[in-house]
């Protein structure tokens, strides 16, 4: 019985935590399942099972990059997306290190990104942060004033994943080469790829470029990184696969996973554009007709699959809870910053503080519904009136 209860209550859960994480498509588990059935043996074994494994490994990559437009030489697999953050900032770091060298990043980058940033500053690295303008597009004029000939290396997400602002990353990369053709650029594609036709043959100017499989209905546990052939990078793991960038034993059940549900994903994704185009608009417009002090941080110009609101005088952590006891999952940003007291992206808005204690971020996956979102408004009318009466002034 209360298997049952569970059960119920698990159908009725509102999940719009999708930058986050996604439900793995029920194609994948299965297909993950039967790789590790089937070809448990280890890839870089000479005998007929690892030979086999092999073949479905390489199978597997160079669908990927036949996606990607990608020769499978220049893809590295990695545990995710900040494993290949880490790859791409620490592996040019290391391998392009000047004197007095620089690394130029955006203000709204993921922690990932920012963390590692900030790490390199022990070893001589001078990090530059692009500012935001209001509307949480870079500025690119500033960007122009940071790149100079000691940059090193450039790195900007495609979609920020706590505002959904898209980057125009042909514009940006025609840029950098333009101020310092040695200039590497690398981009954060983490909450792009899955959403965005991504075509690299085209992106002839960006080196490097992150991907993440539990983003787009994949398993967790596996990712990408894309290197341009002649990029000069130092390995990330020592050892002898993947020509000595990133050792150790493939994860090939994630990697197949990650492959299927790239597969899947790309196969109908102008209808899933659609879809929650029509999700992000009915919200917005739901939103603005309510008596609430509140703030859409997300630009006019981004991703559908991202939206950042702020309710003033209201603590997003009260929120987020309020919301949960009522089986609705939404969260306060980037999963990997979630826990931070303040909003480094939305500081470097300009957001008032009062706003900025108040965000919270929705993200959207095909199996949500215009109901769900009425829903959510309904709760957001019965709660923001109730908690505002708790707030310390």
């Amino acid at each position: 019985m209360k298997w049952r209860k569970k059960q119920k209550l698990e159908n009725e859960i509102i999940y719009f935590d999708n930058a986050a994480s996604t439900y793995v498509y029920d194609e994948v588990i299965d297909y993950v399942n039967l790789i590790n059935k089937d070809f448990y043996a280890n890839s870089s074994s000479s005998h007929f099972l690892g030979i086999s494994s092999y073949a479905k490994f390489k199978a597997h990559k160079e669908t990927l990059c036949d996606i990607l437009h990608i020769k499978p030489s220049s893809l590295i697999f990695t545990s995710g997306g900040a494993e290949s953050n880490n790859f791409a900032l620490k592996g040019i770091a290391f391998a392009n290190y000047l004197k007095n060298s620089n690394i130029v990043i955006s203000a709204y980058e993921h922690p990932t990104i920012r963390n590692t940033a900030k790490y390199l500053e022990k070893f001589g690295f001078e990090i530059r942060i692009c500012p935001l303008k209001n509307d949480s597009n870079l500025d690119i004029d500033i960007l122009k004033t940071m790149i100079d000939e000691k940059t090193i290396l450039l790195s900007t997400a495609h979609v920020c994943s706590e505002l959904g602002t898209l980057t125009d990353i042909q514009k940006i990369s025609s840029l950098v080469k333009s101020i310092n053709p040695r200039c590497y650029y690398h981009v954060d594609a983490v909450q792009s790829f899955g959403k965005f036709h991504i075509n690299l043959s085209d992106l002839n100017n960006i080196d490097m470029m992150s991907f993440s499989s539990h983003k787009i209905h994949g398993p967790k546990g596996v990712g990408a990184l894309y290197i341009k052939p002649k990029t000069n990078i130092d390995p990330f793991i020592c050892g002898s696969v993947d020509a000595g960038l990133r050792a150790g034993t493939i994860n090939l059940s994630g990697i197949c996973g990650f492959t299927k549900a790239s597969e899947i994903i790309y196969s109908n994704i102008e209808k899933k554009y659609e879809h929650t185009k029509k999700l992000n608009q009915y919200l917005i417009d739901n939103l603005t007709a309510l008596d609430i002090e509140l703030k859409i941080n997300t630009p006019l110009e981004s991703s559908p699959y991202i939206i950042n609101i702020a309710f003033k005088d209201i603590k997003s952590e009260v929120l987020l809870n309020a919301l949960s006891k009522r089986n609705i999952c939404v969260s306060s940003g980037s999963a990997c910053a979630s826990k931070s007291k303040v909003s480094e992206t939305l500081k470097a808005m300009n957001l008032s503080k009062d706003y900025i204690e108040g965000a919270i971020r929705l993200s959207f996956s095909d199996k949500n519904t215009i109901k769900e979102i009425d829903i959510f408004i309904q709760n957001l009318k019965e709660l923001i009136p109730k908690l505002k009466l708790f707030v310390r002034r």
